[in-house]
């Protein structure tokens, strides 16, 4: 008995704890990154640092060129041993090979660290089911450094908790606080003053979380969210940012001590693969938080609620495993956001289409000239060949001559001329009548006088 429990003590540590999160920058000479537009410097080429390097670089062994442009805060560090550094100057002067001035990151930031196993040494791929949390060193893990690590930034956060810490090779939580308060420490982490080195309270993921609560308040300032594309998203414990899927959570309290983690793994692990869903268009992550255990579904690519159907079929299963009962959350419907672009569009659409329906009511009830003169038009076939918009500013018609009525109606003229006939005007030239009012008289009588008259109706 006391065989079989040691043996699974073995199996657990080997599949849960054996990992270490490793920083991705170094400030190697040989790293294209470290260069401007990612050139590395050519035998004899001259090299230049920035003025304020506060960084340690790494050179190779042996390194050839015409000149070197030192910085004026700064460590260039060359390997122990043998190292040589020759200088000559070419027949044709080149141009410098610049090293880009380093930039602070922050140790609290999930893109700065990868994860990798200790016994294969090969990458573990963080997929987005996995919590914020664990993205970062664990307090069950080691926290791995290169020799010349580009800059950390601590940002003054309270303490850092993990298993152990390696930089440069050397492993040890005490040689670590030691190196911090030297100068050349002062170069790779910075804001480091007052933050505790300690090692973390839990050694194994079966039975604790892997970050303490306080953490995701330094973790997740940290991190960008992308807007969730459904309705309800949901926020996983560990995680920063709400997301698409379904989330299972079971208090291990109700378990005591005889709760298998990597039992219960393996067992979903078939399930699943035996399910109805694509294994390959989910990602899944099987957790301890805040003292209870968590499944987290999401889709791989956009979702579709291929999670929320994942975990409802495995409803049975966990009905069965769980007696003392468990809580599920899923997140609604899938739906896609409008962009400023688009609200813009929706919106002038919709007041061109009540514009035009107002003017159709308007012009159909009230206005009882514009839908005669159209139906006429379209009736005589002229509706498309008369230009009825611009005819005012077009008079002339297409054999250049006025479309204007010009005719003289003789009698209307008389008319209009007898009725303004006035009577003083006339006796004073009836009395002072001189011979050349002759032809005026003669001229006269060719008008007709129209006598005005008020006449009542009978």
């Amino acid at each position: 008995m006391t065989t079989s429990k040691l043996l699974l003590l073995i199996t657990i540590a080997i599949e849960f704890c054996l990992a270490s999160k490793v920083w991705q920058h170094d400030l190697n000479f040989d790293n294209p990154l470290n260069w401007a537009n990612q050139n590395p410097p050519k035998p004899g080429q001259p090299l230049q640092f920035p003025t304020r390097l506060n960084a340690i670089v790494q050179f190779p062994s042996s390194v050839s060129s015409e000149s070197i442009t030192l910085p004026r805060d700064g460590v260039l560090m060359f390997p122990n041993g043998e190292a040589s550094l020759a200088f000559g100057n070419g027949r044709k002067r080149q141009e410098p090979a610049i090293f880009q001035t380093p930039v602070r990151k922050p140790y609290y930031a999930i893109e700065n660290w990868k994860t990798v196993d200790d016994n294969t040494n090969r990458l573990i791929e963080m997929n987005q089911a996995v919590p914020h949390l664990e993205r970062i060193p664990c307090q069950y893990e080691t926290a791995v450094f290169s020799e010349t690590p580009s800059p950390v930034d601590f940002q003054y956060h309270e303490a850092i908790e993990v298993k152990d810490i390696s930089y440069g090779g050397q492993r040890g939580l005490e040689e670590f606080r030691r190196f911090l308060v030297t100068d050349i420490g002062g170069f790779v982490f910075y804001n480091a003053e007052e933050i505790l080195i300690r090692e973390g309270k839990c050694k194994s993921p079966e039975k604790c979380s892997c970050q303490p609560e306080w953490v995701k308040g330094a973790v997740c300032p940290n991190e960008v969210c992308k807007i969730p594309y459904c309705t309800n998203p949901i926020v996983p414990f560990g995680h920063c940012c709400a997301i698409c899927g379904s989330v299972l959570r079971m208090d291990l309290l109700n378990f005591g001590e005889s709760f298998d983690l990597s039992g219960f793994t393996r067992k979903l692990e078939r399930k699943i693969a035996a399910s109805d869903v694509d294994k390959s268009l989910v990602d899944y992550h099987i957790s301890v938080q805040n003292d209870a255990l968590q499944l987290v579904i999401v889709d791989k690519k956009d979702y579709d609620e291929i999670s929320v159907k994942l975990m409802n079929s495995l409803e049975p299963f966990f009905s069965k495993q769980f007696l003392n009962g468990h809580n599920i959350l899923h997140a609604g419907h899938p739906y896609m956001p409008y962009e400023s672009s688009q609200v813009f569009l929706l919106v002038f659409v919709s007041l061109l289409a009540v514009s035009m329906f107002f003017t159709i009511i308007y012009v159909y009830y009230y206005d009882d000239k514009m839908v005669p003169q159209i139906t006429a038009q379209i009736r005589n076939g002229n509706f498309f060949r008369s230009p009825f918009v611009f005819a005012r500013f077009y008079p002339n018609n297409d054999n250049e001559e006025s479309t204007v009525d010009i005719d003289f109606n003789q009698s209307g003229v008389e008319n209009l001329n007898s009725s303004f006939n006035n009577p003083m005007f006339e006796g004073n030239a009836s009395g002072t009548s001189a011979p050349n009012d002759v032809g005026e008289r003669a001229e006269e009588k060719l008008f007709v006088d129209v006598e005005l008259t008020n006449q009542k109706p009978q």
